[in-house]
């Protein structure tokens, strides 16, 4: 313990004045934290188990063991969501014996904030409906307006009703005008608000000047300085800013590594920016690292549909790799056609040299056209050397990319053995109401289905890192496509990535991202429309992207 203590000192003295430094120098100082993140997982789990040890030393008193089981709490609910919510529990049922009305309001309202960040808005709108306003304080009616602004900002960014959407965003409106109205001016959540309907409205100099403010009430390596300069850097984006955008996203991550964070934004974004900077190394190191955090966060069950994506992948790799041995092939035929015609045509020469003076012309000739034989050869070598080594990278890029998908593979069967022991268990203890209960609840596909692109989306770009910018020279100027943030391919990509892949079939594609055959259709007869190159070379010219011709 003394040795993590002692590397975590170390550690911390390099974050002196980091937020002087330019944003290459902090991707280093966050490839070192990544680097040392068992460090800070290590303190974070020593924290934790000092407070379980404390409560396992209480004799049955209920008020200590609430107030142990929120520390608790507060150190799982951005390291292991599971172990937030069984903490949280725990409370409920101590206020609900004890008939506190406060702790019950305040578990309640903790519980619903954490399931919003969680997606479970359904639970989340339960408990904060049980709330009773009248029996709230002052700090629990900012925590419960808090709750339901994030609740309904949720709920309208995945309906797909733009009327619901409408209704939703303006009660998300209306409690933040609540919040606003019982909190001070110089307050964070007063100011947070103020900074972000500036950043709606584009008044950018007005809105760096409010996070200003919020920096002052905070310091570096802590959860509201990550959350700061995590706002900053969405306010360059918005500006276009690149630079400055990279510098605050950095530091943001740097504090969430540092602090053992796992359910953060500012990697994935950061990897993202990256990828489209070509930087493709340091983003899908990025990107290991948050699909980790996002398991160790909450673990889910993954999609059976990531042993389609496999194979997918398996396929393509093959056939890449099947096309530079045919090609490899035709090479080395050449090559030897060609060393066969060099030899003849030394034969050839020597024979006429021993004809004398009188065919001295047609020799000089015969020579002129081995000096071309000896110039193809020689580039005929090159090309050799340019394939040979093509093949050893896709070859390289193929062991790695099946090893990562078998060992997924394994992790599936492992938790559906895990699910499978789960239901096995509640049968035997006759829960059915409980499994009726969780098959019901179909947020688990869309959570899946999220991973499964995300993951599907890192791949395909780990293999063709300039699809975006290739695909677009294919379309009008004004029909160029902008991924939106945090995306890295939108739907019409992924499309057509699919047909990248080999994978031509609209009804197979409509499958696989969960749409109807007339719906893909409609994509691609939007997409040819926009297109430069005639509509019948369009998808001809796609599957050409990062082919080795």
């Amino acid at each position: 313990m003394r040795k993590v203590l002692l590397i975590s000192g170390l550690l911390l003295l390099k974050q002196i004045a980091v937020s002087a430094q330019t944003p290459d120098s902090l991707l280093t100082i966050l490839d070192d934290k990544i680097k040392n993140k068992h460090v800070y997982e290590e303190l974070k789990e020593q924290k934790i188990n000092e407070l379980k040890v404390e409560k396992r030393e209480l004799k049955n008193n209920a008020l200590e063991t609430y107030s142990i089981n929120r520390d608790l709490y507060n150190a799982y609910k951005n390291y292991m969501s599971d172990s937030a919510i069984y903490y949280l529990n725990q409370n409920i049922s101590i206020a609900d014996s004890l008939n506190d009305i406060s702790r019950i309001n305040e578990t309640r309202i903790a519980s619903a904030t954490l399931f919003v960040r969680l997606g479970m808005y359904f639970e989340a709108r339960e408990l904060l409906e049980k709330v009773k306003e009248e029996t709230l304080s002052l700090q629990q009616h900012l925590d419960f307006f808090l709750a339901y602004r994030e609740l309904y900002l949720g709920l309208g960014s995945y309906s797909q009703n733009a009327r619901e959407r409408h209704n939703y965003w303006e009660q998300a409106r209306h409690f933040d005008d609540l919040m606003m109205n019982i909190t001070p001016d110089t307050s964070e959540e007063h100011l947070r608000s103020i900074e972000k309907s500036l950043r709606v409205k584009n008044d950018f100099t007005e809105a760096l000047k409010i996070n200003d403010q919020r920096l002052k009430l905070t310091r570096p390596l802590t959860v509201p300085y990550a959350l700061v300069t995590f706002h900053r850097s969405l306010i360059y984006r918005k500006m276009g800013d690149v630079s400055n955008e990279k510098k605050y996203l950095a530091l943001s991550a740097i504090s969430d590594v540092q602090l053992a964070i796992k359910d953060n934004a500012s990697i994935s974004i950061l990897a993202a920016l990256l990828m489209r900077e070509g930087d493709i190394n340091r983003a899908y190191q990025y990107i290991r690292f948050c699909l980790d955090n996002i398991k160790d966060y909450n673990t889910r069950i993954r999609s059976s549909e990531i042993l389609n994506i496999q194979a997918i992948i398996d396929k393509e790799y093959q056939s890449q790799n099947d096309k530079k041995n045919k090609e490899l092939q035709a090479v080395l035929i050449i090559v030897c056609i060609l060393s066969v015609l060099l030899t003849i045509s030394v034969v050839y020469v020597y024979k006429q040299m021993k004809k004398g003076q009188a065919f001295s012309r047609k020799l000089k000739e015969i020579n002129g056209e081995q000096e071309l034989l000896n110039a193809k050869l020689s580039d005929m070598n090159e090309e050799l050397k340019k394939r040979n080594l093509e093949v050893a990278e896709a070859d390289h890029i193929k062991q790695e990319y099946i090893a990562y998908f078998l060992d997924e593979c394994a992790k599936y069967i492992i938790k559906l053995d895990n699910y499978r022991l789960m239901v096995n268990k509640k049968l035997q203890g006759r829960q059915y109401e409980g499994l009726y209960n969780i098959t019901r609840d179909n947020s688990l596909k869309a959570e899946e289905s999220k991973e499964l692109f995300l993951n599907f989306d890192t791949m395909f770009i780990n293999l063709f890192p300039d699809f975006l910018t290739r695909f677009n020279a294919l379309l009008n100027d004004e029909e160029q496509i902008i991924v939106k943030k945090g995306e890295v391919l939108n739907t019409e990509l992924r499309i057509y990535a699919l047909i990248r892949l080999g994978i031509s079939d609209s009804s197979k594609i409509a499958r696989f991202l969960g749409y109807s055959v007339n719906t893909i259709y409609n994509y691609r007869t939007k997409m040819k429309n926009k297109s430069k190159v005639a509509r019948e070379d369009f998808e001809e010219s796609v599957k050409k992207i990062g082919a080795f011709i």
